[in-house]
């Protein structure tokens, strides 16, 4: 059968271009949150490792925000949250810690309401300032005597209360201390029969500057609700805490209050006055080796920030403290014995105690030893024993229950023996007024060791 073949029409084929009803699916839109939350931080500066935290509420999850500088003005950064809902809010002051994935929060506030997102205020209702610390070098409180501190540790009270502890680097940097994990430890500590005074560890990061809250959702902190910075050489243990605590008048007199930073809502800006100063003219004075260990007159940290508008704030330098020293006999320098001999003071109104080695001065001769007392409590009464571990039966008090003020007389004070093999040969004392010290300087003959101390 022949097949048959066929040919392929041209034309166009024909499409169903009917048109068909949309399928239109409605699907509701949420409204973006419009409201937001602004802190005011004063000046202008580098980066600073903190940042800001709202806690988690029903309608919202967690946020958080940093600093930028305010470009419209030249005298604020600001921290802002955007797209907020209308309902009250936590605000966390956030600080991180090296190796640990925790950081350290700080509540500012914990009923803040957002304003529309199109507001704008001259000055926003929460405000919190940046500042450094100097430190006088005496009891003047001449701030042409004044330096930067390079050890120790600030101790920050809001409301009458430790709200934040920092060590001070030897560069002058600040560290974070976790205060309140270390409190619940020595809580715990002292239910014991003996119970041991922890070192708390600064596991912050280096910051050249730490906030303190000026104004909190509208409210100027300032007297009993105002900030108060006190500086110790020595870590405070938490009995001293709660003593400072627990009694305002002796926060006051110890502690340096910051209520004088409200100038910054006249002017946008610091200036001297009693307690603080714009950093622009703060002055450093020449530090000596006469001047307590921890303060500095290099400025690396406080140079960087000198058109940042930071404050200053003036805290005790000198913490009275007093240096002893004693002089060895020539016998002994000859001999090339060298034993250790410690100076060990202690409040006995207070569990508060030192004990330091008496060490050779600088100039290589040996024949004075020195040691340092420093951050005694202000309303102490001191004894002051000196005595060597090598000998069980040396030790001798130089004076018992002396308050500050009488150890600083230029007076004689007798010594008590405290064993018998030790015979008194010479004692004097005398007065460094100008950097409260004061110099012991003792002569003691030690007949079991045959040499003299």
């Amino acid at each position: 059968m022949k097949k048959v073949r066929y040919v392929k029409a041209n034309y166009t084929p024909l499409e169903d271009i009917t048109p068909l009803p949309r399928n239109v699916v409605n699907q509701p839109i949420e409204p973006v949150p419009e409201h937001k939350l602004v802190v005011e931080l004063a000046g202008q500066w580098q980066g600073n490792r903190a940042y800001f935290q709202l806690a988690k509420t029903e309608m919202q999850d967690q946020k958080i925000t940093r600093p930028i500088a305010d470009v419209k003005t030249g005298h604020r950064t600001l921290a802002t949250f955007k797209a907020l809902e209308n309902e009250a809010k936590k605000l966390y002051m956030v600080v991180p810690l090296q190796g640990l994935p925790q950081p350290l929060t700080f509540l500012l506030a914990d009923n803040l309401m957002p304003v529309e997102k199109e507001a704008d205020m001259d000055e926003w209702e929460t405000v919190l300032i940046p500042v450094r610390a100097l430190a006088y070098l005496d009891s003047s409180k001449d701030k042409e005597k004044a330096a930067e501190l390079k050890g120790g540790y600030l101790y920050v009270f809001w409301k009458g209360k430790l709200w934040r502890e920092l060590q001070v680097t030897e560069f002058g940097y600040y560290k974070d201390i976790d205060s309140e994990y270390y409190r619940v430890r020595d809580q715990q500590e002292r239910q014991k029969e003996q119970p041991v005074i922890e070192y708390r560890e600064a596991n912050g990061f280096d910051l050249p500057q730490f906030w303190v809250p000026y104004k909190i959702a509208g409210e100027v902190q300032a007297g009993e609700n105002g900030v108060k910075l006190m500086f110790s050489p020595k870590q405070k243990t938490y009995q001293q805490i709660e003593a400072l605590e627990n009694d305002p008048a002796k926060l006051d007199a110890a502690a340096t209050p910051l209520d004088e930073l409200s100038v910054y809502s006249n002017s946008q800006a610091f200036e001297p006055q009693e307690h603080t100063a714009d950093i622009q003219s703060a002055k450093l004075h020449q530090v000596t080796e006469d001047d307590m260990a921890w303060l500095t007159q290099q400025c690396a940290v406080l140079n960087q920030y000198a058109s940042s508008n930071t404050p200053v704030a003036y805290v005790e330098g000198h913490n009275k403290g007093f240096k002893v020293t004693l002089e060895r006999g020539l016998e002994d320098e000859n001999i090339g014995f060298v034993q250790e001999i410690y100076a060990i003071l202690n409040d006995t109104k207070s569990e508060w105690q030192q004990s330091v080695l008496l060490e050779p001065s600088g100039d290589g001769s040996g024949h004075f030893i020195h040691g340092v007392f420093e951050g005694m409590p202000s309303d102490g009464e001191f004894s002051l024993y000196i005595a060597s571990p090598c000998d069980p039966n040396s030790g001798e008090y130089v004076f018992l229950n002396k308050t500050y003020q009488e150890i600083m007389e230029p007076q004689k004070i007798e010594p008590i023996t405290f064993a018998s093999e030790i015979d008194e040969e010479q004692y004097k004392a005398e007065t460094l007024l100008e950097n409260k010290k004061i110099e012991l300087l003792t002569m003691w003959k030690k007949e079991a060791l045959g040499i003299e101390l």
